[in-house]
């Protein structure tokens, strides 16, 4: 498939999207990174763990967010892209953004991934953007609308469906588009496991699949750990992905979950 000007080999390595949160509220490192320092220290850090592409997002999505003004976030974000994506030989930057405005602004900035938790329905406009400057895109499926149905797997197929629709209408490649199923933005925390167990079924659809499963209530709620107590579970839960096939995941602590997906290669090479 191809991330951004770069093509990446399917099946041969799990790829590492390392989270980069310029918030004052996102759930788990909420007001660490708002300074431009910080940041690009934060982004620069990621890529010396290992992360294959550094994920960018200027607004926090965690449940009951408050949503800040396109131009507040195009400042938040605009910035550390342009400085991040100028460094030699840095890993792919991907935008976190649900705004066609600030996903244009990344873009132009240096960002090579769009990844909308939407999946292109709530703003096709980014699927246009996304196709007119050849980036690739994140597909995210969210039930947050009341979306899942009877069948959380069937669910989100069908969700998926339609974004990917919205995509190729607008002239995204297929070669450039990744499907996540939204762990953490369903109902609950058993379609979050749903969701895990199922990731064979899920891959039939043919698309690379992206797991984001992160310090989220999936690797938590069970145990009672809080927020900042979730590493060790969230290796566990990369690992198993990684087992079942998945092409990429998304992690706060890249260093640990690129030495997970690295092993578990070499085991399997075996």
């Amino acid at each position: 498939m191809k991330l951004g000007e770069k093509e990446w080999a399917l099946g041969k390595r799990c790829g590492v999207f390392g989270v980069l949160n310029i918030t004052p509220d996102s759930f788990s490192d909420g007001g660490q990174y708002i300074d431009l320092g910080e940041a690009i220290l934060k982004g620069e850090s990621l890529a010396k763990e290992g992360a294959d592409v550094i994920d960018i997002g200027g607004e926090s999505t965690r449940p009951g967010f408050e949503e800040v003004s396109v131009e507040s976030e195009i400042n938040r974000v605009v910035p550390v892209i342009e400085t991040l994506s100028r460094k030699p030989d840095f890993p792919i930057i991907s935008i976190d953004t649900t705004k066609p405005e600030v996903a244009q602004a990344a873009v132009a900035a240096g960002a090579r991934i769009v990844n909308d938790i939407w999946g292109f329905q709530r703003n096709p406009e980014i699927a246009e953007i996304v196709a007119g400057s050849e980036a690739s895109c994140v597909l995210m499926h969210n039930s947050r609308g009341g979306w899942l149905r009877d069948s959380t797997l069937d669910s989100i197929k069908a969700y998926w469906h339609i974004s990917i629709n919205v995509a190729m209408e607008r002239g995204v490649e297929e070669k450039r588009i990744i499907l996540d199923p939204g762990v953490g933005f369903t109902d609950t925390r058993t379609q979050d496991i749903e969701i895990i167990n199922g990731l064979s079924e899920l891959r039939s659809l043919g698309f690379p699949i992206l797991l984001g499963a992160s310090r989220k209530r999936v690797a938590g709620e069970a145990l009672g750990l809080d927020i900042d107590e979730r590493l060790e579970t969230t290796l566990a839960i990369s690992a198993l992905a990684i087992d079942r096939g998945v092409d990429f995941i998304r992690v706060h602590d890249a260093m640990e979950n690129v030495r997970v997906a690295r092993i578990l290669e070499v085991l399997k090479n075996c």
